[in-house]
């Protein structure tokens, strides 16, 4: 007769599972910030070249046009540039439309027409303005057209807006007290190396440190969707929203910065609050 020998199966017991399992989710607890930290920066940078880009095709085109800005009065906050301006930044910096939007802004997509051509969709996608709307063909519009059309963008710019007679009808005088630095010619700057001329958007409600779910503007009632601050952190203010984490500023001479929330100063009440 043979005889065979007795296996002995070792199998985790329900302690030792429970213990693998509970250092699983400390090692994912410690290197979740770390990724989520790494995401963040990755979309920082990416924010700071478009930017760059975006500074670069409005100097090069000021070089081109006796210093003027590519600026026009059309829509109402300071995100709204006409398609006609960022056609002249594309075509001299040599980028496409993506680069006007901030990877880190959740609901301003750069495939999305109801941002990118958002002054044109009303006049062609009738109910349809809950749901993301593809692109539409641009060359269907006259060179005048485009002047009035405008799109809503995460990047605030810092070009004048001129009434009938020339004069500025944007606020003057910042809340800081400061006097505004509204951009018609980049050569009539005393410091293009100080002067913002394009920069994220960090807005908040009037009156309020909501900085993530803004109902007031255009978005939320057309849309439903509310307005938000590019680079929110995950930190909530003591009202409960999600604090910015700052904000990449651009300046006339080109050159990019990042600056940090924590110096960052409520600077215009002009329908939302907007800080730099």
């Amino acid at each position: 007769m043979i005889e065979t020998a007795s296996v002995n199966k070792k199998a985790f017991t329900l302690i030792e599972l429970l213990v693998v399992i509970a250092i699983i989710a400390l090692l994912l607890a410690i290197i979740a910030p770390a990724l989520n930290s790494a995401k963040d920066y990755a979309r920082r940078i990416t924010c700071r070249n478009n930017l760059r880009q975006q500074c670069l095709g409005t100097i090069l085109y000021s070089e081109q046009n006796d210093g003027a800005v590519p600026t026009t009065n059309m829509g109402n906050w300071f995100w709204d540039v006409s398609f006609w301006a960022t056609n002249e930044i594309m075509q001299q910096a040599d980028i496409d439309y993506q680069v006007f939007f901030c990877p880190s802004n959740k609901h301003k997509k750069s495939t999305d027409a109801r941002y990118w051509q958002y002054s044109w969709v009303f006049t062609w996608a009738g109910a349809n303005l809950r749901q993301p709307l593809e692109h539409r063909d641009e060359f269907l519009l006259t060179p005048v057209q485009q002047r009035q059309q405008y799109r809503v963008l995460p990047y605030i710019y810092m070009f004048d807006r001129l009434d009938a007679n020339g004069n500025s009808i944007l606020p003057q005088t910042l809340q800081t007290g400061k006097k505004t630095t509204w951009i018609r010619k980049i050569p009539e700057l005393k410091s293009t190396g100080t002067t913002i001329l394009i920069m994220d958007a960090v807005i908040s409600d009037r009156n309020d440190w909501n900085f993530d779910n803004i109902e007031t503007g255009g978005a939320f009632p057309n849309f439903g969707i509310p307005d938000s601050t590019n680079h929110l952190s995950r930190q909530r203010t003591t009202q409960g929203n999600l604090e910015p984490q700052g904000a990449n500023i651009g300046f006339a001479d080109g050159h990019v910065d990042w600056r940090p929330f924590s110096v960052m100063q409520y600077q215009l009440n002009y329908g939302q609050w907007f800080w730099w």
